[in-house]
């Protein structure tokens, strides 16, 4: 038996400086944060278990939610790490390129 992996785009890079639609921690009044990606997990929790129930020689395997662990920079920097749980086939966006991006998003 093969497993393979479909192709799925992943938005944003590790390194990478994002906007975050979400407050950083419990104490922040802001709806927002700016963050960099410093590592990108592919969830592989049992809600997103494949499950083999068929014979077959080849199955697919989806994976549809990452979870981003970013360093809170710029008015959030020295706050803790905070990680954001991304489903990827969904219309909501939490993570934006630039400033200016979630907030027309969050004006919508």
């Amino acid at each position: 038996m093969k497993l393979t992996l479909k192709p799925i785009e992943v938005p944003f890079m590790v390194g990478d400086l994002v906007w975050v639609a979400q407050p950083c921690g419990d104490t922040n009044p802001q709806p927002y944060f700016q963050g960099q990606i410093m590592q990108i997990i592919l969830d592989g929790s049992l809600k997103h278990t494949t499950v083999i129930r068929q014979r077959k020689e080849v199955h697919e395997l989806i994976i549809s939610s990452v979870i981003y662990d970013l360093k809170p920079v710029g008015d959030h920097d020295g706050v803790a790490r905070v990680a954001v749980d991304i489903e990827l086939f969904t219309e909501i966006e939490t993570l934006f390129a630039s400033r200016e991006a979630l907030l027309a998003s969050q004006s919508q």
